[in-house]
């Protein structure tokens, strides 16, 4: 069964400050909800049952509350069902879904996955970069379990982009059977492939920790894990709006993409927009 994942939270949201410094860059709203609200709703509309928040005790809290039912406010709430209306589909996915928090231990992102291992209970797994929104018509997540039903192997989400705009470093390589070989430089690289966080991974990850490089930082790179499972890792071209949430123009495009999505504020915003500029 293929129902858990692993949303990582770790960082403390340095390049959003002041803003970060009481509120956790993952409940910084993107148009009308909570970030972490869009990841988590592309979990459950994937067929994610149980979700595993690796969290840091800067954002735990919030987090936590957000993914509660408020006895308090269904009942202040009773009598004004326009309002109560807003809140159905955060009930529904509280009423359907298992919420854990466990609180990363060791840096980076393959020590805050390392961190949830116990608390996997099925070999294969989803994990999801909280840093890393996308919007596809199928839900990326959903994409990826289709995929491995088909090849059997772990998946990584990758993005095709202009030579131009691709990152200097870690481009994905690739062999003739679509594996991942490699992370290089784009000029080493035979591909355009961006990969973003969105992975289909197999409990095996764990065993090669004593095998990782630890970088100045003291931080463990997951996609350097990967690298350790040679033709066991398929590379899975998406097509959809990705959104780079670290980043203050991350936020303002991804708040801006969902606005237009709204008819009912897209022509008002349409409008703002071009008087601005």
């Amino acid at each position: 069964m293929l129902d858990e994942a692993i949303v990582l939270l770790g960082g403390m949201g340095t390049r959003l400050l002041p803003y970060t410094k009481t509120v956790p860059k993952e409940m910084l709203p993107i148009f009308d909800e909570p970030a972490i609200f869009k990841i988590v709703k592309e979990a459950y509309n994937s067929g994610i049952k149980k979700i595993i928040f690796v969290v840091t005790e800067h954002n735990k809290d919030l987090i936590k509350k957000f993914f509660s039912r408020d006895e308090y406010l269904d009942t202040f709430l009773m009598d004004k069902p326009d309002k109560k209306k807003m809140l159905n589909e955060v009930n529904t996915i509280l009423n359907n879904m298992e919420f854990v928090y466990v609180e990363q231990k060791i840096k980076g992102t393959y020590g805050a996955l390392y961190s949830a291992k116990d608390y996997i209970k099925n070999d294969d797994f989803i994990v999801m970069y909280g840093d890393d929104l996308i919007d596809n018509s199928i839900p990326i997540t959903k994409l990826l379990i289709e995929e491995y039903m088909i090849t059997h192997k772990m998946q990584v989400a990758c993005l095709k982009k202009d030579y131009e705009e691709l990152n200097d470093v870690g481009i994905v390589k690739i062999d003739n059977h679509n594996n991942l070989i490699d992370l290089v430089k784009k000029e080493e690289a035979n591909t355009t492939l961006e990969l973003h966080g969105r992975m289909l991974l197999n409990k095996k990850i764990f065993t090669i920790k004593d095998k990782l490089f630890k970088h100045d930082n003291d931080e463990y790179y997951l996609p350097y894990a990967l690298l350790h499972f040679k033709g066991e890792v398929n590379v899975f071209e998406y097509s959809g709006k990705y959104f780079n949430l670290g980043s203050k123009i991350g936020f303002i495009l991804a708040s801006i993409h969902y606005a237009m999505k709204d008819d009912k504020y897209k022509n008002d915003l349409i409008k703002e927009i071009k008087e601005i500029l």
